[in-house]
């Protein structure tokens, strides 16, 4: 099982994120983990986020484990994608240029701390599904809490692919 200690982030007591998680929010956040940490990555980032939420939305998490069961049945792809496959390319060819060169993988055991700039879109991220009377925060409600009013490196990726904030949105309350 993967680990990330959200006590190396001020906003968050242990585990406290957890609660406001869906399901598939919390296999994003293990995506992301599982990808961070095979690039050798000091801190879940951003871009581990934004790189696990695109390749969830398309289906690998199911893909990798198949067979697997959650407390709703067996691990399936999402029913509609919200990114379309263009957009997917587009997304992760400019996330690879993100990415900072790889160094030693770490255990799937080891704990990874949230950078401050991922538990600002987490918080973003939980604000958003209140704010729009959700009970969990869903992958769609990460994905538009990295696309802030200013400027941001994953918000920056996802406009240039296109996406919008509105847009976003739109999907989660359809």
């Amino acid at each position: 099982m993967h680990s990330v200690n959200w006590l190396k982030h001020p906003v968050y007591a242990e585990g406290e994120v957890f609660e406001d998680f869906s399901e598939r929010s919390l296999r994003v956040v293990f995506l992301a983990r599982m990808g961070a940490g095979r690039r050798g990555a000091a801190s879940l980032e951003p871009v581990d986020l934004l790189d696990a939420v695109v390749r969830e939305d398309q289906g690998e998490m199911a893909a990798r484990f198949p067979g697997a069961r959650t407390s709703s049945g067996p691990l399936q792809p999402p029913e509609r994608p919200f990114f379309s496959p263009e957009k997917v390319s587009q997304i992760l060819l400019a996330i690879e240029h993100v990415l900072p060169p790889k160094a030693e993988p770490l255990a799937d055991s080891v704990d990874m701390g949230c950078s401050p700039a991922l538990g600002e879109i987490f918080a973003h991220a939980m604000a958003l599904a209140k704010e729009l009377h959700h009970d969990k925060v869903q992958p769609l409600h990460l994905v538009a809490a990295m696309l802030p009013d200013g400027s941001s490196g994953v918000g920056e990726t996802l406009k240039r692919a296109g996406i919008a904030k509105e847009d976003v949105i739109a999907a989660i309350q359809s």
